[in-house]
């Protein structure tokens, strides 16, 4: 599916395609604290207009969160547009990663552990809004 608009920020790259759906890519060899979160946020409060908006996250290679950010992850879930997490693990040490972030932190909004992305896309549709 085409790119309908993305914006690179200096840990993700984030795009919206021609249906609605959003992607959000963490870039190789980064360590996300809460300021890159909140400015990330602060994005995708932008390419989304503050609208509801399912999201694919796939991240590249050697990512961490900091802790503190996986925490307050959960304290801007109220604000953040994307609503329908997919996230997609492409190895095993981000599967398990993930698992532990959504026994843990337990997000309020809809959220699967895919390692498919066109699996996650799929599963994403059904959080479009239509207009």
């Amino acid at each position: 599916m085409e790119t309908k608009h993305s914006i690179e920020t200096p840990t993700v790259i984030l795009s919206i395609n021609e249906e609605g759906i959003g992607h959000m890519h963490f870039k190789d060899r980064i360590n996300m604290d809460i300021a890159e979160q909140m400015d990330n946020l602060k994005h995708l409060i932008e390419i989304t207009n503050n609208k509801h908006t399912p999201f694919v996250i796939t991240a590249g290679e050697h990512v961490t969160i900091t802790r503190e950010a996986r925490e307050n992850a959960i304290k801007i879930e109220a604000i953040s547009p994307m609503f329908g997490t997919a996230v997609v693990a492409q190895n095993f040490a981000y599967k398990l990663i993930t698992d532990f972030y959504l026994k843990t932190q337990k997000p309020k909004r809809p959220f699967a552990i895919f390692t498919d992305k066109d699996k996650a896309h799929e599963w994403c549709k059904q959080y479009v809004v239509k207009k």
